[in-house]
């Protein structure tokens, strides 16, 4: 089969560089327009949307200095803080689990380019940012910060938007009921 390919491509190769040769001979206004490269951040969003990972890098790369201007820590940094610590904390919403007991909490776990957080929302917070809490891909949030057994969560009372522009085409999150 691999054989019956290269034939296929050795057959064909010289009709397309004829093809390539005649275009830019005689009829250079058919050429393709010369693009611009992709930055860093395009490229790794082009990846999300057509496959929803990167091996170039993470979308949060792209907002990180702007992040890191307004004094918001990475994944890696929150991991680290002490218990009961106040903190804010900017990140992809990857997972939203509501488990069903009467207790009303919900899980979700974000992402930077550094890893991950875990984040409760008790009842009362949820529901006084319900549309954030149930729809956010991009999502801030300020609370404090449970250490126990060398588990980390930030415990939120405050979820809020990023003022900061973010398309996470290509990104999804995984609600679990």
């Amino acid at each position: 089969m691999l054989f019956n390919s290269f034939a296929f491509l050795l057959a064909f190769l010289p009709a397309a560089l004829l093809l390539h040769w005649a275009v830019e001979r005689f009829r250079p206004e058919w050429r393709l327009p010369a693009l611009a490269l992709l930055s860093l951040p395009e490229q790794v969003m082009w990846d999300y949307r057509a496959a929803e990972h990167s091996t170039r890098g993470h979308p949060m790369q792209g907002l990180r200095r702007e992040l890191s201007r307004r004094g918001i820590p990475t994944a890696r940094a929150l991991n680290a803080m002490r218990d009961g610590s106040r903190a804010s904390y900017v990140g992809m919403t990857i997972c939203r689990q509501r488990p069903g007991t009467k207790t009303g909490v919900t899980f979700y776990t974000l992402e930077d380019e550094t890893g991950f957080v875990n984040l409760v929302v008790w009842k009362p917070v949820f529901e006084a940012h319900a549309v954030i809490a149930r729809t956010a891909l991009l999502m801030g949030v300020s609370g404090k910060i449970q250490s126990e057994s060398g588990v980390i969560h930030l415990v939120a009372d405050t979820l809020w938007e990023p003022p900061m522009s973010f398309t996470p085409e290509g990104t999804t999150t995984r609600n679990f009921h």
